[in-house]
Parts: structure tokens; sequence; C-alpha cells
């Protein structure tokens, strides 16, 4: 019997707003993929076609995201939370698709790894539930683990400083027999970390955990998109070395823009982008349909679809959204620009996350 999947998609993205007030956050671009997309192309990867995704925030939007853009040879079925039901409650919503060894992975954070190697590691062990780990810098954010012979011995959801025992973290990632089903409760919400590991745990059921080797990242924060959006052009970018091309740059636009703009890696450039004479971009993202003036600096930065950038304009580690239009001369930095704003020429934005509340749209 094939393995199914389950891809969680429900959560709100609140820190990354005002960005998700408009984009549910599996649909944030990376690299020219919605997030939720490498997910499924790692269970596509390992033969996982049959697909149930749970959803409830912007879940229209989602679905018609995800239908856009999937792999053909996928089947998605879509169970939408009338309530949130926490990330193991929306998976008992979804058990009746589930009648044999399943794999879960989340659609909000970038997970780009080896499925397989992970369900393999998961039928040799004699688990019943497996947890995928991946080490980061700062575990406070995070569920740690203690692993010890394949067996998670401890778990702690977001210890406190000094109290983290480990630098692995739960990456969002289960395979799962079915009968764990049976002690996640039907009417309550319930989370995977908080309650039912410890409650796995303290009924004897290991938790076996399993290392995972490739990308993930929690892109929770708009920086963390940014870097995202580095992380994967670096990964599937092609190394250039030209008179105004350096680095890994994915280009979906025609050849013309490199005759005015000079472009460093790790460099995103969606279709139909236009860019004036002068103009440099640098280890940024900038998405279909970009209209960048002349003399122009962006680094660090996303660019989404139809925003119109003007003439001498400086955009350091920013994030402006879709038919956003910046003026003139204007310095934005370390910001959030909502869709849909008009920036005056001259405008000076720093450390701040601008919506229709505080400038006028069109």
């Amino acid at each position: 019997m094939s393995l199914k999947g389950i891809v969680m998609a429900g959560g709100k993205g609140t820190r990354l707003r005002p960005i998700t007030y408009s984009i549910p956050k599996p649909l944030v671009p990376i690299a020219g993929k919605p997030c939720i997309d490498y997910m499924l192309s790692s269970f596509h990867q390992a033969g996982i076609d049959d697909v149930v995704i749970t959803t409830g925030y912007k879940f229209e939007a989602l679905i018609k995201g995800v239908l856009e853009f999937k792999d053909k040879a996928q089947h998605i079925l879509f169970s939408v939370e009338k309530e949130p039901a926490g990330t193991a409650g929306s998976i008992r919503l979804a058990s009746r698709f589930i009648d044999d060894t399943f794999v879960v992975g989340s659609g909000d954070v970038l997970s780009d790894f080896n499925v397989m190697e992970m369900v393999e590691s998961h039928r040799k062990s004699g688990a019943k539930l497996t947890v995928a780990l991946t080490k980061v810098n700062d575990p406070s954010q995070f569920g740690v683990a203690e692993l010890k012979n394949g067996i998670i011995k401890r778990f702690m959801e977001k210890p406190s400083p000094g109290e983290a025992f480990s630098n692995l973290v739960n990456a969002g990632a289960y395979v799962i027999e079915p009968e764990i089903l049976d002690h996640i409760p039907a009417d309550i919400p319930y989370d995977f970390a908080k309650e039912l590991f410890p409650d796995l745990m303290r009924n004897g059921i290991n938790l076996h955990g399993f290392k995972i080797e490739g990308t993930w990242l929690d892109t929770g924060r708009p920086m963390d998109m940014i870097m995202a959006n580095q992380l994967m052009t670096e990964k599937y970018g092609t190394d250039m070395n030209t008179d105004s091309v350096k680095g890994k740059v994915i280009f979906r636009t025609g050849a013309a823009i490199l005759a005015s703009a000079t472009i460093a890696g790790n460099t995103f450039i969606g279709k139909d982008v236009q860019v004036g004479k002068g103009t440099s971009i640098s280890s940024s993202a900038v998405y279909d349909n970009a209209v960048i003036g002349k003399n122009v600096e962006i680094v660090d930065s996303m660019i989404m679809d139809h925003v119109k950038i003007e003439d001498n304009a400086k955009i350091h580690k920013s994030v402006i959204m879709k038919q956003t239009n910046i003026g003139e001369g204007c310095e934005i930095s370390e910001s959030v620009l909502s869709p849909r704003l008009k920036l005056q020429s001259k405008s000076r934005v720093y450390n701040v996350s601008l919506s229709s509340e505080f400038i006028e749209e069109d």
C-alpha cells in the first residue's frame, strides 16, 4: 500500500503580519515557488502522491494557490478546520483518509529534504512515531529534543534561555503509524509537541528521532523569508560570473536586464521584470512584473509582483508587497510595506511595518 501524506497549513502566520493579512503563509514565495511546494515536492520525490492538506485561515486562497502549482501526479484533498484544532488535532480530523503508515509535514516552514530516508529510518526502528529533527543555533523558539541511540529521551517546547539541553529541534515532520491517532482527542484542540509527545512518552511509547539532511528554515519573520529566498536560490540557482552578474542566480525574465543592471547572488528575478540603467540588486528576490527605475539599490530584500520602484530609491532588508509604488529617492530599511501602497518621493522608512492605515492607497 502506498504511503500517504498530510501537510499542515492552517496557521495564521501572526509573526509575519502584515504580510499574512493578504496571503496565507504557506503561499509566501521562496525562489519562485510557494513555501508549501517544497514540502509537497519532497513528498512527491518520496513517491507520496496522495496528500491531504489541512487548512483553516484564508483557506480559499490556499486551495486556489495549491491547485495552480501542484504536480499533476499528486492527488490533493483539503481538510478545512472550522475552528483551530491544533497540529495533532488537525491530523485527527483527516484520519478517515488514513489506513496505513503516513507522513506529516508543515506547509508554512521551508522543508526541502529526503523524506524517504526518514521513512526508511522509521521502518527500521520499529517505532510508532518518528520525529524529524534538525540543528539550529538558537533553540529557544522550538521544541528541543534530547536524542540517545535514536530515541527521544526528553522533549521541551520553547525552553527559556539557559534551559535548552540540546540544539536539536522538532522540524515539524513526522512518520506515524495509524494507531497513534487513538491517542489524539477528537473534540478539543491538541498539539503534537505540547500534548501528544508528553502523553506518549508517559505511556512508554518511544519516539524515534531522525536527523534530517537538507534545507530547513522556520520562515516565521520577514527576514526569515528573505533568507529562505537566498538559501533556495543558492541551492537551485546557476553560478554566474560576468561583468554584470556574479554569484548564484535564478532568472525567469529576458536577458535584456543584464545590459542595464548589476546582479549579485544569491538573487531571484521573476518574469517580465524591468530594470533601469545603473540599478544594483544583491541577495534579493524580485518577482513578476516588477518595474524598477534607474540607479536603484536593492539589498537583502523581497520585491513582490507588480511593484514599481522609481529612480534612486534604496531598499535594504525589507519586504515590499504586491502593487506597491515606491517614489523617487525613497529609502526603506528593515521594514515591511503592505500591498497597494503609494510612498511619496524622498520618504524615509526605517524598521516599521506600514499598511494602508498609515499611507494613502492608490
